[in-house]
């Protein structure tokens, strides 16, 4: 299925149910979103409904790659691809250093791998990343952490 047949745009206010609903049966944590927290968010939309997230979080001069989920029927579509790539060229037209995530599955981790992301230790990641939500208590402690550099700076 073609992803031209989908819109992806900067999320909205408007969107919040809509990605914690995609949040929820994906089995992503979404407690923590508000409409504030969307602005580095990115949905694909149809049909006006949405069918695939992924959000950066702020955290200094990095951010939490998160919530890139897309609807379970349209996966292997480019959906998460196009929303991770806008993700990331949204990272770097802000001028952040690098990204880190927390893959909550061997298929995620596949797929990050995929896109440049390396395992890193968790005591590696800045402490600032390290306070997010996620970190402190969405996610299981026992995923791995990943991330991957922005400027040469973080190399």
């Amino acid at each position: 299925m073609s992803t031209a047949e989908y819109d992806i745009r900067r999320a909205t206010a408007a969107d919040l149910d809509g990605i914690r609903t995609l949040l929820d049966t994906c089995g992503l944590p979404a407690s923590d979103l508000t409409a504030q927290s969307l602005d580095g968010f990115y949905v694909a939309v149809r049909d006006a409904k949405i069918v695939g997230v992924a959000g950066l979080e702020p955290a200094g001069d990095a951010a939490l790659l998160r919530s890139v989920a897309v609807q379970p029927g349209l996966r292997a579509s480019g959906l998460g691809t196009r929303l991770s790539n806008a993700s990331i060229a949204l990272a770097q037209a802000r001028s952040l250093g690098a990204l880190y995530l927390i893959p909550n599955d061997e298929v995620a981790q596949l797929f990050f791998a995929r896109r440049g992301f390396t395992r890193i230790e968790r005591n590696d990641v800045p402490e600032a990343i390290r306070a997010l939500p996620e970190f402190t208590h969405l996610c299981p402690q026992t995923h791995p952490c990943w991330w991957k550099p922005l400027n040469s700076d973080c190399a």
